[in-house]
């Protein structure tokens, strides 16, 4: 038998070289190329600090451990790492220095099957592969509890558009069998529209390395399971021995169907033949005696003979005329044949070609009704995680232009952010997520509570200012109403002797300025002060709703209040209205509302 190996370049020489050990033929083919793609820097923190990381195959170490050294980023001492298979743990071996657990089954099943990975309940694992490729691991560490999220770093594109250029090479090179290890590589190889390539496609041997690939083969391009072996596992030695033992049980079919014993010939053979040969020559001698008088005896039948032997070759030549009229009728006979043969063929290939155009079409009309039921399916199972991600972005936006909440939208986002992890072709939503989270963390804070602080600490000294009173004057020292004793001070006694009379009847007093009571009574410098304290708790409220004109309002009634009812020329009611005045001369911008792209971005994903 002869292979043809479809791994990607640099991978299928080594099988053939294995191959070659053992004299079996192989030519390398890749279909594949793999393509290096950027993890976000989130996806590479993510998994940086994870609790346990899986890695699908060698390419996604190579990939992931050359962004993480460009990014400057190292794994951790306490996170686990599993790999599928012993290759792939020998290259995070060596190329992160990390020893990575294998299972025995080398697959997705067998890496389940491990009891590390059966209590993951609130742990954060992150899956390192190509884009696509298997989905049980992640479904499966899903049902078990655990925080759950991806790291495409590479995909595998098809080489060419077609394959049928493969399919000549190996059809020309006599293959019998084709080694394939993806999914990916599968569908490249099927992806011809000649009827030929398919048919010779549904004879060829297939050497897979999961049971995954081998259901893929049978389910998409009803491929039987006699054409199918399974490889022990991904590496060259696996295939190698898998190829091997497939080669040895071919070939002792072949042994056994064609095993047949010849005739025997008896050993006393010879022996016969030699005397069958002597006997002959005995006889031959007597019989020419005998014909030789015969001849001498018989000479006058001969005329007789010689007329039978006419009448013979008479009859021989009718029967030949005979004959030629028979094969020419069967000639005949046999271009018509042909002729038809030729037109049915002709309409056997017409009919195939317009079957092979309506089973394309129905596998179109097919595709399209199981698309279209899939985008159902997964709208109704959707529903409830796209309800949940329109709320969370719609509370994201509340909270940074309504409430100014920068803190608290950048909590809403990282949790719709996390919402996403188990969702597909999410790259652009989760980059305008980011962007929105540093755009809010780059705000600047608002001055709200310094204004509003301020303003609360004016309204607890209205109390405590001085209205505009007019204090009374102290009253005049009163002369001594005591008589004198010497007689020249007599006008004085008389004088002080009807003082005295008049204090019994009268009381005048007098003073040094004019007596002015109070301007205000009790509760008017209560209204006064109540109507200070109103000014300025209206300031605050229209501060805290952005109403600029209603703030330079009240501002303007609390000073006016002030210089016409208080003792401004006093410290306490001087300060206080420097400090309103400077609230009125500071300008005091109303931030514009922060535009978030997260929003659009959902809806476009959503759609």
């Amino acid at each position: 038998m002869k292979f043809a190996i479809t791994r990607p370049q640099g991978k299928g020489e080594a099988l053939a070289t294995e191959l070659a050990k053992s004299h079996l033929s192989a030519l390398c083919t890749p279909v594949l190329k793999l393509c290096s793609v950027q993890a976000s820097p989130q996806q590479l923190l993510s998994a940086c600090d994870a609790d346990i990381l899986i890695f699908i195959s060698q390419d996604a170490v190579l990939n992931f451990a050359s962004q993480i050294q460009a990014d400057g980023l190292s794994l951790p001492s306490t996170c686990q790492i599993f790999a599928v298979g012993t290759q792939t743990a020998d290259t995070v071996s060596e190329y992160l220095s990390r020893r990575a657990k294998v299972p025995k089954r080398q697959d997705s099943e067998g890496l389940m099957a491990l009891a590390e990975l059966e209590e993951v309940q609130d742990l954060s694992v992150v899956i390192i592969k190509g884009r696509g490729g298997r989905t049980h691991i992640a479904k499966t560490l899903k049902a078990r509890g655990a925080r759950l999220s991806t790291c495409n770093v590479y995909e595998r594109i098809a080489v060419q558009s077609s394959s049928d250029d493969w399919l000549d090479l190996w059809r020309a090179a006599k293959i019998d069998g084709i080694v394939v290890t993806s999914n990916a590589a599968v569908d490249a190889i099927f992806n011809t529209q000649e009827a030929a390539n398919q048919a010779w496609l549904q004879t060829c041997m297939y050497v897979v390395v999961s049971e995954r690939t081998a259901q893929h083969l049978k389910i998409q391009y009803k491929i039987t399971d006699t054409q199918i072996v399974v490889s022990s596992g991904a590496s060259n030695d696996a295939l190698a021995q898998t190829i091997g033992d497939l080669i040895s049980q071919q070939g002792n079919a072949m042994t056994e169907k064609q095993q047949e014993t010849p005739a025997s010939i008896p050993a006393n053979e010879p022996q016969q033949v030699e005397t069958q040969a002597n006997n002959k020559t005995a006889k031959l001698s007597k019989t020419a005696v005998l014909a030789l008088l015969i001849a001498l005896t018989g000479v006058g039948a001969a005329g007789g003979v010689y007329v039978y032997n006419q009448q013979q070759i008479m009859q021989q030549s009718g029967q030949i005329a005979q004959l030629s009229a028979q094969n020419s009728q069967l000639l005949s006979q046999l271009q018509t044949a042909q002729s038809t043969l030729n037109g049915l063929q002709n309409q056997w290939q017409a009919q195939q070609e317009s079957m092979t155009a309506q089973l394309q079409q129905q596998q179109q009309q097919v595709q399209q009704t199981l698309q279209q039921t899939l985008s159902q399916a997964r709208q109704q199972v959707g529903g409830a995680v796209s309800s949940e991600l329109r709320a969370l972005a719609r509370y994201a936006e509340f909270k940074a232009a309504s409430e100014r909440d920068y803190l608290g939208a950048v909590m809403v986002l990282k949790r719709l952010d996390g919402a996403l992890s188990e969702e597909s072709a999410t790259d652009t939503l989760k980059l305008a997520i980011n962007q929105d989270i540093a755009m809010l963390r780059a705000l600047p804070k608002p001055s709200t509570e310094a204004v509003y602080m301020e303003l609360a600490g004016l309204i607890s000294q209205v109390d405590k200012l001085p209205l505009k009173t007019i204090d009374k004057p102290k009253e005049r020292a009163v002369d001594s109403a005591e008589l004198s004793r010497d007689i020249s001070d007599w006008q004085a006694n008389i004088i002080r002797s009807w003082q005295k009379i008049k204090a019994d009847f009268l009381t005048i007093r007098q003073h040094d300025r004019p007596v002015i009571d109070p301007l205000l009574d009790a509760q008017e410098q209560q209204l006064i002060r109540a109507q200070l304290r109103s000014y300025l708790q209206q300031a605050q409220t229209a501060f805290l709703d952005q109403q600029a004109s209603i703030f330079d309002q009240a501002l303007s009634g609390a000073i006016a209040t002030l210089k016409r009812y208080y003792r401004t020329n006093e410290s306490a009611s001087n300060m206080v209205l420097e400090q309103l005045q400077v609230l009125q001369r500071t300008e005091h911008p109303m931030a514009q509302s922060p535009q978030l792209a997260t929003p659009t971005a959902l809806k476009e994903w959503l759609q």
